[in-house]
């Protein structure tokens, strides 16, 4: 038995059909287009065959006529087998259970072709081959890129959701690509369809000038984030210099438009939506201050340069036009002095009340030395407070005579310096309260 051709979701029944998904949806609801459901399911699956789609369209041209008036068909009646005498009854009574079990038999095979495969819930990295896992972990489908090599990577490079809000999912994979003998490896955007299909890839190829050189690519993957912009899904992807700074947040929207770039002097370690989505606050290293900044964007226009003092090597010359919202650098602690900024980036949490914690971290794993800053509605640091892994790496550099001072005599307990700029007033310095 062969497969007839399926399409397995809205999206590819309405390519088929040259339509949008709104309206094969609404042609399948008023006027009787051939679409099929899986019983259950999370998604609420549908699938439609081909040619029952291209029968619809001849009886309905275009789709327009609701009314058609039924087509009359011809009925053709078999005429009975002569009956062999010579066939007992109980032959023929073997035969007809033979024939109902084939015919079981076939509506099992039918109904296994007919049931769309589960969807992929997650992606993972295998030599040179991008794997679709399902929910068990089998393998629903792989996508080879050639000759390059895949570069694993621990920061966050792929998710599965629904970019579109047809009902299928839309992998998503930012991963790092090295064509050998080359030892440098791009990040490039792959966008799928659940079946596996190569939807749209990009690549960053961008040339950012500044008063100290140029940097171009290939820029290196650092996180990636959907997050929601109005009725449409936006993608928030930040990359940096495959050996320097500065950091580069590309927004595109769900077919790989790009919507918005923001550059930062230093790297962009990743970025994370307001609880509204009407904000995106990313994170990373201000090269200029030395030290971990939080800048605010407006996420429907997230394009811009990081606030750096005019004339400096930091300030960029040819960058997007555009200012964040708020620019917050958070200051480096007597602990966070004693050694290199630590390799991971500071974590960002949201809550429903509208306040923001910024952890910063102060010092290389495992246990990390960390801050933790709260901020108000509105952004501004509101206080501090010093995390536990902080006061072990503070008495461990005690005891190694790094440090001068014990706990109870630390001067940062007074408070910490954070420098905030907006566009209205610029850089003010704001002492913020520890408890």
């Amino acid at each position: 038995m062969s497969e007839r051709p399926r399409l397995d979701s809205w999206k590819e029944i309405a390519r088929h059909l040259g339509r949008d998904v709104r309206t094969v949806i609404r042609w399948e609801r008023d006027r009787g287009l051939p679409v099929h459901r899986v019983p259950g399911g999370h998604h609420s699956r549908v699938f439609a065959y081909a040619e029952e789609l291209d029968a619809w369209l001849v009886d309905r041209p275009n789709g327009a006529n609701g009314n058609d008036e039924a087509k009359a068909s011809k009925e053709q009646t078999a005429a009975p087998p002569p009956r062999d005498a010579r066939t007992p009854g109980t032959w023929r009574l073997a035969l007809a259970a033979v024939s109902g079990a084939l015919i079981a038999l076939a509506a099992i095979a039918a109904w296994t072709l007919r049931a769309p495969a589960e969807p992929p819930q997650r992606l993972a990295p295998s030599g040179k081959e991008l794997r679709a896992l399902d929910a068990s972990g089998a393998t629903r489908w792989r996508y080879r890129f050639d000759s390059r090599e895949l570069i694993e990577t621990s920061t966050r490079w792929s998710t599965v959701q629904d970019l579109d809000g047809d009902g299928s999912v839309d992998p998503l994979a930012a991963v790092q690509l090295r064509t050998p003998p080359s030892t440098d490896h791009a990040g490039n955007l792959f966008r799928f369809s659940a079946n596996g299909r190569l939807e749209w890839s990009t690549a960053v190829d961008d040339r950012f000038a500044f008063r100290d050189g140029e940097y171009g690519p290939p820029w290196a993957h650092a996180d990636l984030a959907v997050y929601g912009a109005g009725d449409e899904p936006r993608i928030a992807w930040s990359l940096h210099h495959f050996t320097w700074w500065p950091g580069v947040l590309l927004t595109l929207d769900g077919a790989g438009n790009r919507r918005g770039t923001f550059v930062n002097s230093g790297w962009i370690r990743g970025a994370v939506p307001s609880l509204d989505s009407r904000r995106l606050l990313v994170t990373g290293i201000s090269n200029s201050r030395h030290a971990t900044f939080l800048a605010v964007l407006d996420a429907a226009n997230p394009s811009g340069r990081s606030p750096e003092p005019p004339g400096s090597a930091m300030e960029c010359l040819n960058c997007p036009a555009g200012d964040p919202l708020a620019y917050t650098v958070f200051p480096r602690t007597d602990v966070g002095d004693q050694q290199p900024f630590p390799g991971e980036g500071p974590t960002v949490m949201t809550f429903i009340s509208g306040r923001t914690e910024v952890h910063v971290l102060e010092s290389a794993g495992p246990s990390f030395a960390t801050v933790i800053y709260e901020l108000s509605p509105d952004f501004t640091v509101t206080r501090a407070r010093f995390g536990d892994s902080y006061w072990e790496w503070h008495r461990r550099l005690e005891a190694e005579g790094r440090l001068d001072h014990s706990r109870n005599r630390c001067p940062e307990l007074a408070g910490l310096r954070v420098q905030h700029w907006t566009p209205a007033e610029g850089w003010r310095e704001m002492k913020t309260a520890v408890r």
